[in-house]
């Protein structure tokens, strides 16, 4: 039998963890049973996660494994009436002359653009994962509002449903978007070897980092915008700065908050202490510099670069918020903090820099928990088990 045509639809293709969780699916897909075509928007001015320059790069990496990669010019994050109303137009002859036998789409934007699409092209199986949680935190009242009714209403022509964790799925359920048995809980994958061998030297610290020999370092990975909470680890620092006066910040990630967190600093007298070294493809290689990793975001999914730093053995500190709770166990594998409370995240980071036994403790017990479930190879086995259970039921 030919390999089924999946076309995956994302919003942006870029250096963020949604696409970087699409990639690993297409670029894991058994090409004996499904033959992936990749549909992209366009980032227009966002830069935060590599913009067009990253978008291009992706499309490389998969024209070079002969996977299709189609990019959609008006399909774009803002709402435009106009503009959606094109990539809709656009999306939908894409289908109609392609013929594929599931649409699998990825992320808000391209999830109601693309489903709808899928349902005008009458694409027999339509999976989305949303990747987060998407109804708060994104949007303004309003619009959170409306988004909430446009997914429960695409929700009934949507075959599966896949939720990054069991926290993201319940939050659908409760507000009735899908049905439970259309909903598989799939974490992101990552390459769990690569990042359980990044700190097997020691400690080894990029010069990149421009720290001092001395330096204590506690790292985070991320855009730098505001949902990902770095002001409060900034503030954070500013409250254990006299205590720890060796401690350096070190954020990895580009975006456009870097001249606000860099104002942040100087206010606070840390110009020097906090490290902005932008977007970094060496991710094992910078956990290595780290001695403490905090994940100070405000609403997340998962956390795709919570799970590396995991995986690689470091003490962490996150934010009690989305699908976090589901990975880190609090006083077990890492520590919990409420979202934007710095004092209570200075704190957390102050236990593990003092007490060397719970630091390990919580660094052992954190490699532990990432397991086999979260590889690659685990993940698109998952998904394509989603697709062959909905391919029969549409049978």
């Amino acid at each position: 039998m030919a390999a089924r045509t999946v076309m995956h639809i994302i919003t942006r293709l870029d250096h963020g963890g949604s696409a970087q969780n699409t990639m690993l699916t297409v670029l894991g897909h058994d090409r004996t049973q499904y033959e992936p075509v990749v549909i992209a928007g366009h980032p227009g001015s966002w830069d935060a996660q590599g913009g067009m320059a990253a978008t291009e790069e992706q499309c490389r990496r998969l024209e070079k494994e002969r996977i299709a990669c189609v990019i959609v010019p008006s399909l774009v994050r803002p709402i435009s009436l106009w503009k959606d109303f094109c990539a809709l137009w656009t999306l939908t002859g894409i289908l109609r002359a392609a013929r594929p036998a599931i649409v699998h789409t990825h992320t808000s934007k391209a999830g109601v653009l693309g489903r709808i699409a899928a349902w005008f092209a009458r694409v027999p199986v339509i999976v989305h994962t949303p990747h987060g949680h998407v109804f708060y935190g994104h949007f303004g009242p309003g619009k959170s509002r409306i988004f909430l009714q446009i997914e429960r209403i695409l929700s009934r022509v949507t075959t599966a449903l896949v939720a990054l964790t069991s926290a993201e799925r319940d939050d659908h359920l409760e507000r009735a978007v899908g049905r439970a048995d259309r909903f598989a809980v799939i974490p992101s994958g990552i390459d769990v070897e690569r990042f359980r061998r990044a700190r097997v030297g020691g400690r080894q610290v990029p010069t990149e980092f421009d720290c001092p020999a001395d330096a204590t370092i506690v790292g985070s990975i991320g855009w730098l915008t505001d949902i990902k909470g770095h002001r409060v680890l900034v503030e954070a620092l500013g409250h254990l700065k006299d205590a720890f006066p060796t401690l350096h910040v070190v954020i990895v990630g580009s975006g456009g908050q870097q001249s606000v967190l860099l104002a942040q600093a100087d206010s606070l007298g840390l110009r020097d202490r906090v490290h902005l070294v932008g977007h970094r493809d060496d991710i094992e290689r910078c956990l290595a510099g780290m001695d403490c990793f905090v994940f100070p975001s405000l609403n997340e999914g998962m956390g795709r670069a919570l799970i590396e730093a995991m995986a690689a053995g470091l003490p962490v500190v996150a934010s009690r918020v989305g699908g976090i709770p589901a990975i880190v166990r609090h006083e077990e594998n890492g520590l919990l903090v409420a979202a934007g409370d710095s004092r209570a995240l200075s704190e957390a980071v102050r236990r593990i820099l003092s007490d060397s036994q719970l630091a390990g403790s919580l660094s052992r017990n954190a490699s532990h928990s990432i397991g086999n479930e979260f590889g690659v190879k685990a993940m698109v086995d998952a998904v394509e088990s989603v697709y062959r259970g909905a391919v029969q039921a549409h049978a």
